[in-house]
């Protein structure tokens, strides 16, 4: 516990920063699939894949639209979760610096 200005576990702050840390990982997509069959294309997706299927190219489009809408999201919450992170250690930087300048 801290014994400054504020009483704070300063514990807390790393423990709480170490878990929002492994929690970003999880929205990495390669984390999510490394148990699975299932992997994410390389590349674009090639309309023949559906053979002579009529909208095969409109098709071919979503499933990467698709793919492209799930980095996104999972990149968005990796870069929310760090960014909580980062504001953590700025909030317990702070927080030792004002009790360093109270003298505690």
């Amino acid at each position: 516990m801290g014994t400054g200005i504020v009483d704070v576990s300063y514990q807390a702050f790393d423990e709480c920063r170490t878990r929002i840390r492994a929690a970003s990982k999880e929205f990495d997509l390669d984390f999510i699939l490394k148990d699975s069959q299932a992997k994410p294309p390389a590349e674009l997706t090639d309309a023949k894949l559906f053979g002579k299927l009529d909208g095969a190219a409109q098709l071919a489009a979503k499933v990467d639209a698709t793919w492209t809408g799930i980095r996104v999201e999972l990149d968005s919450g990796q870069i929310k979760l760090e960014s909580v992170e980062r504001a953590l250690n700025d909030v317990e930087t702070n927080l030792r610096t004002a009790d360093k300048a109270a003298g505690a």
